[in-house]
């Protein structure tokens, strides 16, 4: 089903759940730069759909939470969401400080969240998003 999946550096992530965004990927110098720069705000759904011909296929992941995410980005065809960063020393990729939240024990935060992934024709179907 998902061999060949092309989202052409396409995806959209939803505005506040008022309506999705067309994101496009902007290439930049390094991938180190290219990944963050590329994640918006997604509050409630992000998607991407096969660019190819003849297909109508498209991928929403719904989400419980705010969260930073991206699509087509380290790999074709992938969406990219950060639950929740964790870093024991500064790593170079935008915060100049570790991110080590830890609870009263000093164990690392944990977020239980609850993610629902859709896979449909647009031709036959329709998005569940605004249901969930």
């Amino acid at each position: 089903m998902y061999n060949g999946f092309d989202a052409n550096k396409t995806f959209w992530t939803d505005s506040n759940s008022l309506q999705m965004m067309k994101r496009n990927v902007r290439e930049l110098p390094t991938m180190d730069s290219t990944i963050p720069g590329n994640y918006y705000p997604v509050t409630s759904a992000i998607a991407m759909r096969d660019h190819r011909a003849n297909s109508s296929m498209q991928v929403t992941i719904m989400n419980d939470r705010a969260q930073g995410g991206g699509a087509d980005l380290s790999e074709s065809s992938t969406i990219e969401l950060m639950q929740h960063r964790r870093t024991l020393h500064e790593d170079g990729k935008g915060n100049h400080e570790a991110l080590n939240e830890t609870d009263s024990e000093g164990i690392g935060i944990r977020v239980n969240a609850r993610y629902y992934m859709q896979i449909f024709d647009t031709k036959k179907g329709k998005s569940l998003q605004r249901s969930q």
